[in-house]
């Protein structure tokens, strides 16, 4: 990877090996594919399924980097919503993107890569019905008595559902008004040790080759922040060692995007994670 710094040896054993494995074979299809560098060929160790997505992902990249889109003052994705034009009138002004493209703003910077199709409609039905392990920690987050936050408030969601709710994990956060320096960081709670009959590692688990895939896209499109949260991650390691948290020393070995925290919240025939 390109980098200035050494990046830290990933320990033993994590399942982030998987992730850099993909993300350096997902980097030097890149520069194959648009700088014309040696044939690139995956690492044995990646299943062949998750080689075949990060192939499909790769052309949607590139062709968003070959074809960079207009200012991000100037766009509007997707006219029409729900069958309504939104806004006819002031639309006429701006660039409908409908295509792979990077989103730039005035000085050249890149605000968004847009990249529809990166992952098959196939897979992304493959991931729904992943989320049927979580069914009773989604019942479980829904307030029906005593607040838990917006997004846990049972009118949000549809009755008629098959599965709803809300669900937040990390392997390391504070607790609201326990910041450093007088707390350390925990494992968000659906992720501890003691809950670990209630499905939700075991999906994390399961998510490790879509985790890998998506973190293989951000070491292509930012590779410094992708570089910056696997280094945060083998940190947050050295301090579940010296703070002997077992929660946190056993759910890091397992937990291999380098984002540190998601969000899923599900509805009827919607998903957002």
């Amino acid at each position: 990877m390109d980098s200035d710094e050494q990046m830290s040896e990933i320990p033993e054993g994590w399942r982030m090996k998987l992730t850099d494995q993909v993300a350096d074979y997902m980097q030097k299809r890149f520069r194959e594919e648009v700088f014309k560098a040696p044939r690139a060929l995956p690492h044995i160790s990646i299943p062949v399924p998750l080689v075949c997505r990060a192939d499909r992902v790769l052309p949607v990249i590139v062709q968003a980097y070959q074809h960079p889109g207009p200012h991000c003052q100037e766009v509007i994705i997707n006219k029409v919503r729900r069958g309504k034009t939104v806004d006819a009138a002031g639309s006429q002004h701006y660039k409908e993107i409908n295509t792979p493209t990077v989103v730039i703003n005035e000085n050249g910077n890149t605000r968004l890569w847009y990249l529809p199709g990166a992952i098959s409609h196939a897979y992304q039905k493959d991931i729904w019905n992943s989320l049927h392990c979580l069914r009773r920690p989604l019942a479980q987050s829904l307030s029906h008595s005593h607040p838990r936050g917006w997004r846990n408030d049972h009118i949000l969601f549809r009755e008629m559902a098959d599965l709803r709710g809300s669900l937040d994990l990390s392997p390391a956060w504070y607790q609201q008004g326990h910041g450093p320096p007088n707390f350390h960081a925990e494992v968000s709670r659906l992720l501890k040790a003691r809950n670990a009959q209630n499905g939700v590692r075991g999906w994390v688990d399961e998510m490790s080759d879509l985790n890998a895939l998506l973190s293989g896209v951000l070491s292509v499109i930012h590779p410094r922040m992708y570089e910056t949260g696997r280094e945060a991650l083998i940190r947050l390691n050295n301090i579940a060692e010296r703070q002997n948290d077992a929660d946190m020393r056993s759910i890091l070995p397992i937990w291999n995007s380098v984002y540190n925290s998601m969000s899923i919240m599900v509805t009827i025939g919607l998903s957002i994670s």
